[in-house]
């Protein structure tokens, strides 16, 4: 859910203590709670020293969780844990479904001829819904206020013209005037693809700065680099 301040160490600490037992837990937690847990350090000479939390570094990580209750769809799914869905994955279930709800109802069909979705992954996520304690934790996740489907809003750009269909991008390097999923969510309310690798295919790439790898390959197979410009100038909506 891209917590920030919510790290491993603290995850271990929150998890030993008994607070945390599971996702769901994580949004029933205080700041008393966090700013009372310990961590341990080693100095150089080798002793270790036991650091409270505190209050202040414990309200930053409660105002991180909240934050995150409005998260969009596809990070809940990403954050879950399902196995073989990663970051792709999970945007294409939220984009073609909308819900949770709509997700939970869908036959194994239904969610293996989505497109991008595979019979490996279909079966991996049916799985891991039908699981009684699974439903159980996507239960306590909507009552703790978690943003479980695609607003009305993004429905409807989707639902819009396709005036980039049947083309596909790659965006490399960082953009400046947004995130590069920012970016790739809008390419693809348009219509377009957008891939992970270069390939002869690709209809053109998108390079930020300090472009890599992909940058040198489309210039070797002679697909089109834009600048960030010609992105802004193809979603002028964003």
């Amino acid at each position: 859910m891209n917590i920030e301040g919510l790290g491993e160490s603290l995850v271990t600490q929150l998890i030993d203590s008994g607070l945390v037992r599971d996702y769901a837990d994580v949004y029933h937690l205080t700041a008393e709670q966090i700013a009372n847990l310990t961590s341990t350090s080693v100095r150089g000479d080798g002793k270790s020293i036991e650091r409270r939390v505190g209050e202040k570094n414990a309200a930053k990580v409660i105002s991180e969780i909240e934050r995150s209750r409005t998260n969009e769809l596809w990070r809940l799914l990403y954050g879950l844990g399902i196995r073989h869905i990663g970051e792709r994955g999970a945007q294409v279930l939220a984009r073609a479904f909308g819900s949770v709800d709509a997700l939970v109802a869908a036959s194994l069909d239904q969610l293996q001829s989505t497109n991008e979705i595979g019979p490996v992954l279909a079966e991996s996520l049916r799985s891991w819904l039908d699981e009684p304690r699974n439903q159980a934790l996507l239960g306590r996740l909507h009552d703790a206020g978690l943003r479980m489907e695609v607003p009305e809003s993004e429905r409807a750009a989707d639902a819009g013209p396709k005036p980039l269909a049947g083309k596909t991008y790659v965006i490399t390097g960082t953009l400046t005037s947004m995130s590069r999923e920012q970016a790739t969510a809008a390419l693809e309310r348009l219509g377009a693809k957008v891939a992970g690798t270069v390939s002869k295919k690709t209809t053109a790439v998108f390079v930020g700065d300090e472009a890599g790898s992909k940058a040198d390959k489309a210039k070797a197979l002679g697909v089109p680099l834009l600048a960030e410009a010609d992105l802004l100038a193809l979603i002028p909506d964003l």
